[in-house]
């Protein structure tokens, strides 16, 4: 049988979430779960294992699965990258790829519009390590070219949308600046997925995801992944083993199963959240409405150039601050008040009292998340019903 790569190369991503990577096993469709600690040992999982290669089929998770490796296919090709690895969750794919290139007294150049577990990890454990970690605005570019070249940097880091305040990383540019100076280009695309945007088409060299997030989509399971050439997924994978954040082959499979209906499932909470931000935008309650495809955001014009979609997040500020905000969530009754995001189901959250809870006010205010911030994960009820219940707990403020 041809490989995916041949199979699938003019397919479209809708026919690639659905097809590649899958290895059915004789008269099975789908991608068997190999329950198993370990594997026979053979002349060529021998030599791979005594000659340190990676991948040696030998022990499972830290090694190598079936069941992963499917899923590592699909979501490398839907990305146009060479490879990928899959972690226990999205946390364990961000610090063991940094990890990889950063060691004591080297530098990350990044920004702190970032996932708020991200900046803890970062502020409490790579510091303790003795990494350089250096904070920008990259939207900022002459800042961030100023950063790269006043010191050796190993990694520029950023995330294509940002969260929770949705900016739009000028990938291309920051790509281009990496480059220039040695650096290697990571970026956290999950509120993007590989649906809207191809990091590596814009010069990237790794692209990491939450997969619990948008690329699983049903709210049952963690997961990361990261994608990249082959060579440097490799250097990875020796990390991967030595820290032991491996994907279960259970989970491995739910991924898979959740990336089938990808596409389908980001176009239509996608064109369900846009209808919505431009519903909020026109609310008197509603102070303003962070969307990428609302031609009052800031980067409108860089999203349809760097994007297909712009998304099923939707940020906005509720007059009355954070009392009224609290207020309104404690009304909704078709979104759920929960963390996380990409789900079939949608949920609403405050970042201060959930990815950005160790901050204090004032840090708060001056990344821009404003009193009565509240953050949108727009998931697949029908707008109408989404609209009612936003305006019925509204007008109880």
């Amino acid at each position: 049988m041809s490989s995916d790569k041949e199979r699938f190369r003019k397919s479209k991503k809708g026919t690639r979430a659905v097809h590649s990577g899958t290895s059915p096993s004789k008269n099975s469709l789908n991608t068997p779960v190999y329950q198993s600690s370990t594997f026979f040992l053979d002349d060529n999982a021998y030599d791979m294992w005594m000659n340190g290669k990676p991948r040696a089929p030998v022990y499972s998770g830290r090694y190598y699965n079936p069941t992963n490796r499917a899923v590592e296919r699909k979501i490398a090709h839907l990305e146009g990258a060479e490879d990928a690895l899959v972690f226990s969750s999205g946390m364990a794919a961000i610090c063991t790829t940094l990890l990889n290139f950063l060691g004591q007294g080297e530098r990350l150049v990044t920004t702190r519009n970032l996932y708020g577990g991200t900046l803890l990890s970062l502020d409490q454990d790579f510091v303790r390590f003795g990494i350089d970690v250096h904070y920008i605005d990259v939207k900022d570019l002459g800042a961030v070219e100023q950063a790269l070249k006043e010191k050796e940097t190993k990694v520029l880091y950023c995330e294509t949308v940002t969260n929770p305040l949705l900016e739009v990383s000028d990938l291309p540019k920051l790509a281009a600046l990496a480059k220039k100076y040695g650096a290697v280009s990571i970026v956290d695309s999950t509120f993007a997925t590989p649906i809207a945007c191809n990091p590596i088409e814009h010069g990237f060299d790794l692209v990491i995801h939450s997969v619990t997030k948008m690329l699983n989509g049903h709210s049952d399971l963690l997961g990361g992944t990261v994608v990249g050439s082959t060579e440097m997924i490799n250097q990875i994978w020796y990390k991967l083993r030595n820290f032991g954040g491996s994907m279960d082959p259970h989970q491995a499979s739910l991924v898979e199963r959740g990336i089938k209906t990808l596409q389908i499932r980001y176009d239509r909470s996608t064109k369900t959240a846009g209808l919505l931000a431009e519903w909020l935008e026109k609310h008197p309650k509603i102070e303003k409405v962070i969307y990428p495809g609302l031609k009052s955001h800031n980067d409108f014009e860089l999203s349809k150039n760097m994007m297909s979609g712009s998304g099923n997040m939707v940020s906005f500020v509720v007059k009355g601050g954070d009392e009224a905000g609290r207020k309104l969530m404690d009304n909704t009754e078709v979104a759920s008040q929960a963390i996380s995001l990409g789900g079939v189901e949608s949920l609403i959250s405050m970042p201060y009292t959930t990815t950005h809870a160790s901050w204090t006010q004032e840090d708060r205010l001056n990344a821009g998340i404003d009193l009565g911030f509240i953050r949108f994960s727009t998931g697949l009820e029908d707008f109408d019903d989404l609209r009612d219940d936003f305006d019925q707990a509204l007008s109880l403020l």
